[in-house]
């Protein structure tokens, strides 16, 4: 869906925006990159020059701005996202420092890694969004249900009394049967609307009530982005622990469909993720909630491969981190502080802590991910 400014209704200039969206991901984007929204700004039309995009990468919100081609901006937020429920995510851009902040139902996540400036540019005139996916490309996100968008050109969530002639609101309610696809516009608390130009197909969309995408035909109701999940309405579970050297700890796990399964519409097949979760750093434990489906699956858990370490940036203690050329291991924060401007040389006894920068972090080799399968899930009937 891509909506153009309109004169009075269009985004004012700046290096502010504030964004507001409930969407649902389904399970199956566990491991993927996931595009939620872009944005396009210049003067000329279309636009080529400032890009906002906020997606979701193996389970974090990952934030980028561009001047043209060249990267202004590559934030991520630590904290995982829910799957397979609707979550509000809220994001703004502006001060205060670090100039961008972003919230999970109502949570706020800690900054990863990556900053933002003010000096970024994101409306310069000429703008246009793109909902559930990146720019204009097309196919774009999939496995993804959004019922309400809002886009403020502003730093912060104005109420409803707020007035500016400065500051203009966009709002899409999906939920809007006679409207969907309408956007809702204000500015100084004068209501307007935007007539999108749509790209779809018709006859592959289907309206339905409530949270969760449409129920496909599998038997179990489930569904993966497309994917039939079968099933007899059952709830399934796999229970397991993950250990490391003997001792307990929390890694991502995931239940993965030992079977090819039908793509909707299509008769390509592929395998499933069915569930993800955590396991404890107590006693290493999991459960994961494969329900509908009754067949064989693999369960494959993944170490933290951290992202690559950057010059002058503040880590928190926990934050994994690895070389830009990946040599087998990763270093964990120890003590939080900033790194240097320059590239460490990196290190492999594991024993004590180094420093970069002031922050200190220990070598951790990185345990490749780990497969266990077949595995029959335990079926616990409906009543």
């Amino acid at each position: 869906m891509l909506f153009p400014t309109v004169l009075m209704k269009g985004m004012y200039y700046g290096g502010k925006i504030a964004l507001q969206m409930l969407v649902y991901i389904d399970s199956s984007n566990a491991t993927e990159s996931v595009p939620l929204f872009s944005s396009l700004s210049n003067t000329s039309t279309p636009p080529d020059r400032f890009y906002f995009e906020v997606s979701v990468v193996t389970g974090k919100i990952r934030v980028q701005l561009f001047d043209r081609t060249t990267q202004k901006s590559d934030i991520y937020f630590s904290e995982l996202i829910s799957f397979d429920q609707m979550i509000e995510i809220k994001i703004i851009h502006g001060n205060p420092y670090p100039y961008i902040h972003a919230w999970v139902n109502g949570t706020k996540l800690t900054l990863e890694s990556g900053s933002a400036s003010t000096n970024n540019s994101i409306v310069f005139g000429y703008f246009q969004a793109t909902i559930g996916g990146v720019r204009e490309s097309i196919p774009q996100s999939k496995g993804v249900l959004f019922s309400y968008i809002k886009i403020i050109n502003d730093n912060n969530f104005p109420s409803d009394t707020y007035a500016s002639n400065y500051v203009t609101e966009w709002v899409i309610d999906f939920e809007d049967e006679a409207d969907p696809f309408k956007v809702k516009t204000k500015r100084n608390n004068v209501l307007g609307e935007l007539n999108g130009s749509v790209t779809y197909q018709p006859e592959k969309i289907v309206w339905t009530s409530g949270n969760t995408p449409p129920a496909d035909t599998g038997g179990g109701g489930g569904s993966g982005g497309g994917i039939v999940v079968p099933g007899n309405g059952n709830t399934t579970q796999v229970q397991g622990s993950i250990t490391e050297n003997d001792l307990p700890v929390a890694r991502r796990v995931f239940a993965i469909t030992e079977a090819e399964l039908t793509i909707d519409g299509s008769q390509e097949t592929t395998q499933a993720v069915l569930a993800n979760a955590i396991s404890s750093e107590i006693d290493g434990s999991y459960t994961l909630d494969t329900s509908p489906y009754e067949g064989t699956v693999f369960v494959i858990a993944t170490d933290d491969y951290g992202t690559v370490w950057q010059p002058d940036t503040a880590y928190v203690v926990g934050d994994v981190i690895r070389p830009p050329t990946f040599q087998g291991y990763v270093y964990l924060c120890t003590l939080a502080g900033t790194t240097s401007s320059t590239e460490p040389i990196w290190w492999f006894e594991t024993d004590s802590s180094q420093s970069i920068g002031t922050a200190q972090f220990q070598a951790k080799p990185f345990s490749r991910p780990l497969a266990h399968g077949p595995i029959i899930p335990t079926i616990i009937p409906s009543v």
